[in-house]
């Protein structure tokens, strides 16, 4: 099926070309794709962005970089510039927290990122009631909500949050526009500017805009008819390619587990393995969660089970079933995990009905090795490997066989307690 997809070489020469015109001042060589941060959230966007919006930062710039946003990016009227606080990770009483807080005596902006994380259950909801809290009546409110592509939020996410009280911005356009400006405004600092234009390189790596590869490979074939028709016959394929590497994945993670555990996981939301590889591709998707999943041990009248589910990225971890075989949270025992274990990587790991929730090995891995099928990242190719493939599926089943161990030994010790008192 794989090798169907040859490209002429016209085709090849059109993407190697491409590559080299991207990298002509050395553009591929940045510095965060090289340290493999480029999407962690928290760790990178939240944190530069910051550090740039912060008066006290060390770009030695006060609030220049933080006038050019309010003004260009929100189109606050500043009536008295200079007298803004910057906070990151803000608690709210629910006990979540605000990426970066803007608060002055008159306004409170709330910015929320995403690059990979999904929304979660009244998450912008909270975070607006915290900031109105904050307000008390006397400050105009402002929650951003700042994606790749400017998309609006979902609908869980806001709980019934009108979308009018949501400043939807993009990292494609908002954010690489205000680095501009930030870094025309620093020329004085060649190094602070060169800083800035690395991150905004990143951010236009990560949204395929300013003439990357894609860019360069689109002109190229906008302009020859038969390179057009090769890549439309690639682009045909690509589904189906897509689909038999998943399950290509699904089946030898099936297989080990099977190993490893003993027994064969069973596949839920479709019929197969093949089934849902291929469905997954398709328009029939509909949102659906798929996977595979297997009994661990009882409690009680209930299972619980090791989940390796796939939405947009494959996340596995331990969930508990009653009898039927549906999901149902487990409060108790999800506290017991999480001060036994900690906290999972996963976006999913704050949903109450995971017990923990992984994206990969955290004693062997950082968010290169989560596995991406909806956007088909570098992890998910890494799959045509066999030598690749055959590490990151046994590195997983080796960290899910010690979330089953450890199961097996809690839920036990568990019961135990809960039969003495």
């Amino acid at each position: 099926m794989l090798d169907t997809l040859v490209m002429n070489n016209k085709l090849m020469k059109l993407v190697s070309q491409a590559r080299e015109k991207a990298n002509l001042n050395g553009e591929i060589f940045n510095i965060f794709s090289i340290l493999k941060v480029h999407r962690n959230e928290a760790g990178t966007h939240s944190r530069f962005l910051h550090e740039l919006l912060n008066p006290q930062g060390r770009h030695g710039e006060g609030t220049a970089f933080l006038d050019l946003f309010l003004d260009g990016v929100l189109d606050i009227q500043q009536e008295i510039k200079g007298h803004y606080r910057i906070k990151r990770e803000l608690p709210t009483e629910e006990k979540r927290r605000v990426d970066i807080v803007i608060e002055s005596a008159h306004d409170i902006v709330g910015i929320e990122l995403k690059i990979d994380a999904t929304d979660q259950n009244a998450q912008l909801y909270d975070y607006y009631q915290e900031l109105l809290r904050r307000a008390d009546g006397r400050k105009s409110v402002t929650l951003a909500y700042l994606t790749l592509d400017g998309k609006s939020p979902s609908s869980i996410s806001l709980n019934g949050l009108s979308k009018d009280k949501v400043v939807c911005l993009s990292f494609a356009y908002h954010v690489s526009g205000w680095l501009q400006d930030c870094i025309e405004a620093s020329q004085h600092k060649p190094i602070l500017a060169h800083a800035i234009q690395q991150y905004q390189q990143t951010i236009n790596n990560l949204t395929g805009e300013g003439g990357g590869v894609s860019d360069l490979i689109a002109g190229g074939l906008n302009t020859d008819i038969e390179k057009f028709k090769d890549a439309l016959l690639v682009e045909e394929s690509l589904p189906k390619a897509k689909a038999s590497i998943q399950e290509l994945f699904w089946k030898e993670l099936s297989e080990a587990l099977e190993s490893k555990l003993g027994t064969m996981p069973s596949v839920y939301g479709g019929k197969s393995i093949a089934s849902i590889s291929r469905d997954y591709y398709s328009k029939n998707k509909n949102n659906k969660h798929v996977g595979i999943k297997m009994p661990i041990c009882r409690l009680g009248d209930k299972n619980v089970c090791l989940y390796v589910n796939l939405y947009n990225a494959v996340h596995y971890g331990l969930r508990v079933e009653n009898e039927s075989g549906a999901i149902i949270p487990s409060p108790d025992l999800r506290e017991l995990f999480r001060k036994e274990i900690g906290r999972g990587n996963a976006a999913a790991d704050s949903h109450a009905d995971w017990l923990v929730c992984y994206y990969y090995n955290p004693a062997n891995g950082d968010s290169e090795k989560a596995i991406n099928f909806d956007a088909f990242n570098s992890a998910a190719v890494s799959l045509l490997d066999e030598e690749l493939r055959r590490a990151l599926i046994t590195d997983m089943v080796s960290h899910q066989a010690e979330l089953a161990s450890k199961a097996i030994e809690m839920t036990s010790s568990w019961g135990h307690r809960r039969q003495e008192e």
